[in-house]
């Protein structure tokens, strides 16, 4: 298996018959393809993530939300300033979690 390696980056160390200026394509091929990657995964992740912060800090008593593991509750109260939130998830039944775990608050649903 090593061997097989070695012999691959002989080749790919070869110079071809009449290759010329391959590596001025090679240095810009990546910054585009960074700027690529930007603008397709990291700018719309942090646009995402700049929605759920804005949609935590504007929680209120009583909003029904979901957490990230998939529990449904509603918001009772927020301790340590609002870093912890306290959610009902039944009868007499209140769960402490972090802020940072809700990921949506759920939408009410319109009566018919």
């Amino acid at each position: 298996m090593f061997s097989n390696f070695q012999n691959l980056l002989i080749l790919a160390q070869a110079d071809p018959a009449g290759a010329q200026g391959g590596g001025f394509n090679t240095l810009l091929f990546i910054p585009i393809l960074f700027i690529i990657l930007y603008f397709i995964v990291i700018r719309p992740q942090r646009n995402e993530e700049k929605k759920r912060k804005t949609m935590i800090e504007g929680l209120q008593k009583g909003d029904v939300v979901i957490t990230s593991s998939g529990i449904h509750g509603k918001v009772v109260e927020f301790k340590d300033n609002n870093e912890t939130v306290v959610l009902a998830i039944a009868k007499d039944t209140n769960v402490t979690f972090n802020s940072s775990t809700i990921l949506r608050k759920k939408e009410k649903e319109k009566e018919a």
